[in-house]
């Protein structure tokens, strides 16, 4: 009983002193390995409700992807130091089916050669080439439960040779086979991109109005100095419609690799808080200025650093990182802003017939669909079937287009679409959650003077078979 007693005022002991604490993460990179270890030190989680989770997701992925499956040895160490062997659980998680033991630590491998061969689509998959390791942090980092709030301290080591870069804190001077990154919680560190290796590229946009980097991989000739000339462009052309930049450093990450098969696509882009990724083929280098070189995507996923990044409703933050979480607003996270970067800021006009085109040539199961409904399905399978993401992101950019013709007139130019999403943005930062549906249309209202509830009800139904 004695023995109980004692343990229970340890277990209390480590309690009070939790709240103030860090999870240190190390993430070990050897080279030639086509593993990295990465382990969680804390300071005490009990074997009865201890569990590993294992993102299946990301924000603005809008899929499932089973992370779980490249990871194994799994190892749990005790507080006597004993080695508890992982399990899967019925989630997308791992726990220690020994009971009544007290962690201090959990250590995993993840086969990255493993994830890109099986994982079909660029954007998905961490990468590991010659002279490079490529790692999306959603794809590698796990939590314990409970402690995905706390704050982390994540070092890594690798080749004492190899340069790390990360989106973290980007910089020209990267440090060599060790670095120490402090964030502030989970979500963060998944959201991050580390880039590491001796075949990374850095660049730094110097007329930049905040940091801009350009950090890429490749394996065929590039002009990284031209990939920050437009990276350049679209965050100018993005400020100047906002009015104001929120991201204190901006980092575009690329790949330019060979397919590794026939079956593997490249060409999706990622965005992320403080930065976007892309993994493309080698046949999309960019090799030489181009005066006007399309830079659309660019913009667009550039622009989701202000939506849904830093605005957003509910299901897309906090986010629910064990599945795809049901989200009703995809059709604002990017309609809105496809809206934005190619009618407005990139002055592109006839990007509305291509959005009309879009609707009414959908099938039927996506037509008798509202946009609630729509986007609910697009929460796991957006770009499964892609003509439901091009619905719901035409969708939303053609409701964007009657709010702003509305919003024009009744305030006779003087305000504009500009001033519903600047409402969405102000009310975020104010109210620091997200907004729940019904409050969308009040918003939008409220900061441009104007009524939107009709247009908004009307773009809510199912669209009919007529031609719009």
């Amino acid at each position: 009983m004695k023995k109980k007693i004692f343990l229970f005022l340890i277990i209390i002991s480590f309690t009070n002193s939790y709240a103030q604490s860090s999870v240190l993460y190390t993430l070990t990179h050897t080279p030639n390995s086509k593993k990295i270890k990465i382990e969680l030190e804390f300071d005490v989680v009990s074997t009865n409700t201890a569990k590993l989770v294992i993102p299946r997701s990301g924000p603005g992925t809008y899929d499932l992807t089973n992370y779980l499956s490249f990871i194994d040895n799994v190892k749990g160490y005790s507080v006597s130091d004993k080695v508890l062997k992982g399990a899967i659980g019925d989630g997308s998680f791992f726990l220690f089916k020994e009971k009544d033991k007290f962690l201090k630590k959990i250590s995993y491998e993840v086969d990255i050669k493993k994830m890109e061969l099986n994982l079909l689509g660029g954007f998905s998959s961490s990468k590991m080439r010659e002279n490079y390791l490529g790692l999306l942090g959603y794809s590698v980092f796990g939590f314990v439960e409970s402690l995905e709030n706390r704050p982390i301290v994540l070092n890594i080591k690798t080749n004492k040779q190899w340069p790390i870069f990360s989106t973290l804190k980007p910089s020209i001077e990267r440090k060599k086979g060790a670095e120490i990154y402090e964030i502030d919680n989970f979500s963060l560190l998944a959201d991050a991109q580390f880039l590491l290796g001796n075949s990374v590229q850095v660049f730094q946009v110097k007329e930049s109005k905040i940091p801009l980097f350009v950090a890429t991989y490749t394996e065929t000739p590039i002009n990284i100095e031209e990939i920050g000339r437009r990276g350049l462009l679209a965050l100018n052309g993005l400020a100047d419609y906002f009015g104001y930049i929120p991201m204190p450093h901006y980092s575009m990450c690329y790949e330019f690799i060979k397919p590794i098969s026939d079956e593997h696509n490249y060409g999706f882009s990622m965005e992320h808080l403080n930065s976007m990724t892309a993994s493309l083929s080698i046949s999309s280098a960019i090799v030489a200025y181009k005066q006007n070189a399309k830079i659309g995507g660019i913009v667009h996923h550039m622009g989701h650093s202000w939506i849904p990044l830093r605005s957003y409703g509910t299901g897309y933050h906090p986010f629910e990182w064990q599945t795809a979480p049901t989200i009703e607003t995809i059709w604002l996270n990017e309609g809105f802003i496809w809206y934005v970067a190619f009618y407005n800021i990139l002055s592109y006009k006839p990007i509305l017939s291509f959005f009309k085109e879009t609707l009414n040539k959908a099938p039927d199961y996506i037509q008798e669909k509202s946009l609630k409904n729509l986007s609910i399905l697009g929460s796991s399978q957006y770009s499964l079937d892609f003509r439901i993401g091009e619905n719901l992101f035409s969708r939303g950019a053609l409701l964007a287009h009657d709010l702003d013709i509305l919003i024009q007139k009744e305030t006779e130019g003087k305000k504009s679409f500009k001033d519903a999403i600047l409402g969405l943005l102000k009310w975020t930062e104010n109210n620091k959650r997200a907004f729940e549906y019904q409050e969308i249309e009040p918003i939008m209202s409220n900061s441009t003077g104007v009524d939107l509830s009709e247009i908004w009800s009307n773009w809510q139904k199912p669209r009919s078979k007529s031609k719009i």
